[in-house]
């Protein structure tokens, strides 16, 4: 911890400097409400200035530095009708009406943890998030959403290897700059982003700078387990987006079945036609380890009761380390799997998907890969073309979503 503090002082001070830039990382997210906020990290004592259109105001403080954080954390609500947004000479990207262009990636951070093989870190094959972040901001996404799971960094490098040598980790700015904000910025400034929490962001693993970065709320006094739903409006699609840090995949307790069904059935009231299910853990997911296969999430589905409300048409999750896309006999929406973009990989399903059973349903068809990317989404004449891309933006596979219907082409 103190090489950690002293890495990030040295770092922090090089910002204060003369020569040094005032913001570390900027980006815009879209949050509850309709709001587009605009966030920084700053190594400065002040709140940087931000100019809306032909208005300059002084950014708000969200979080002010602490020891585990020694970082000045600032936000703005961007008013509704804002046309530009700029920090300095940096311009931000702004959410248009009608975005039809998504880049979505998940479980993105490399993996170091006490009794587990390390993730070689400083190799951009074995750990390519950099890359795939270059990758996808060069298709110039209307919105990235990011389905969870931002810091893996759990314990320190084992001594000698010389794969993670010199890694950062743990819940502080060093870890999650190594994680995340670092290797994620060329894609932080090409769009705007909806973050999604996922189970590496609970109170007891990165929850702090979860609630100090990324969660879309006006601050907590402290972290919370659970935090309320809320709608994206994306116009031709609307985000059901749901906070499932703390479901059990492996079993359904009551408590917490309770809690995740008065939440779903929330959004259900507030979703319309054209919906998508936002949430880290798969709601239908089908993964093998050594051989046997597994289906998850439990508390989820036990939560739902296996169905959701007609007009929702697609469960977007993330959490299996690979890409996912299953397709349903009857009227349940597909389950679309993005967890591929940077932790080191799960085995891809090596049996048949047609005539599986999940969570009270039958899958008709179905694919995964085990390779690092991203997907790309782009609305084309009613249908939700599914761009399945490797770490340098290569087609691997292109799928087809139409209302339930799926089909895929090598």
């Amino acid at each position: 911890m103190v090489f950690v503090l002293i890495l990030s002082a040295i770092f922090i001070s090089c910002a204060n400097g003369s020569g040094g830039s005032a913001v570390l990382s900027s980006w815009v997210q879209m949050g509850p409400s309709g709001n587009v906020i605009a966030r920084v990290i700053t190594g400065r004592a002040e709140c940087p200035d931000i100019r809306l259109d032909n208005e300059t105001e002084t950014m708000t403080v969200r979080s002010t530095p602490d020891a585990d954080f020694p970082v000045l954390v600032c936000e703005t609500v961007i008013p509704s009708g804002t046309v530009t947004a700029a920090l300095d000479t940096h311009t931000l990207k702004l959410p248009g009406d009608f975005i039809t262009r998504l880049v979505v990636i998940g479980d993105t951070g490399c993996r170091l943890e006490d009794g587990a093989p390390p993730q070689s870190c400083n190799d951009p094959e074995a750990w390519p998030f950099e890359r795939i972040a270059r990758s996808a901001a060069r298709l110039e996404p209307d919105l990235v959403i990011h389905i969870g799971d931002y810091p893996y960094r759990q314990d320190a490098c084992p001594a000698e290897d010389t794969g993670c040598e010199g890694s950062s980790f743990g819940d502080n700015y060093a870890g999650w700059d190594a994680d995340f904000f670092s290797p994620a910025g060329a894609l932080l400034s090409a769009a705007p982003w909806v973050f999604t929490r996922g189970n590496h962001e609970i109170c007891s693993r990165y929850g702090k700078g979860w609630f100090t970065f990324l969660d879309p709320n006006p601050p907590f006094p402290e972290c919370e387990q659970f935090t309320p739903p809320y709608t994206v409006d994306l116009g031709p699609v609307e985000l059901l987006m749901l906070d499932s840090a703390s479901a059990d995949d492996n079993s359904a307790p009551g408590d917490l079945v309770d809690e995740y069904r008065v939440q779903v059935k929330a959004l259900e009231a507030a979703a319309g036609d054209n919906a998508w299910f936002v949430v880290h853990h798969p709601l239908w997911g089908i993964g093998e380890s050594q051989g046997e296969l597994f289906m998850i999430n439990d508390t989820l589905m036990a939560a739902t009761d296996n169905s959701l409300k007609e007009g929702i048409d697609l469960v977007l999750s993330g959490h299996i380390h690979f890409f996912e896309l299953l397709s349903f006999e009857g009227s349940r929406p597909p389950q679309l799997l993005v967890g591929n973009s940077g932790t080191e990989l799960d085995s891809a399903v090596s049996v048949p998907f047609s005539g599986l059973e999940v969570g009270g349903g039958t899958v008709k068809d179905g694919v995964s890969l085990s390779e690092f990317g991203f997907v790309l989404m782009e609305l084309k004449g009613g249908v939700w073309e599914v761009s399945v891309r490797d770490k340098d933006g290569n087609e691997l596979l292109a799928c087809g979503i139409d209302g339930t219907n799926v089909s895929c082409f090598p």
